[in-house]
């Protein structure tokens, strides 16, 4: 899959996973998302990390809660 541009915070969002997975080896968040790139909504958190999605930049992964996974970094 082919991934799409992302926006400036759509950017943000995902530096901040990469670099908090780095540091803790688990998904932050959307809160700490929210809170770790200054923003005050954790539903518009979810709104990027659902298009970083769509875009082709992260993985759900269903079997384990709260965990996003960049493509980068594999399965």
């Amino acid at each position: 899959m082919e991934k799409i541009k992302m926006t400036k915070r759509e950017n943000d969002v995902y530096n901040y996973i990469l670099e908090y997975r780095k540091a803790k080896r688990f998904s932050p968040s959307m809160r700490e998302i929210a809170e770790g790139i200054g923003l005050h909504s954790a539903s518009t958190v979810h709104i990027h990390v659902h298009n970083l999605m769509n875009k082709g930049w992260l993985l759900p992964c269903e079997q384990m809660n709260r965990t996003i996974i960049p493509v980068d970094e594999g399965v």
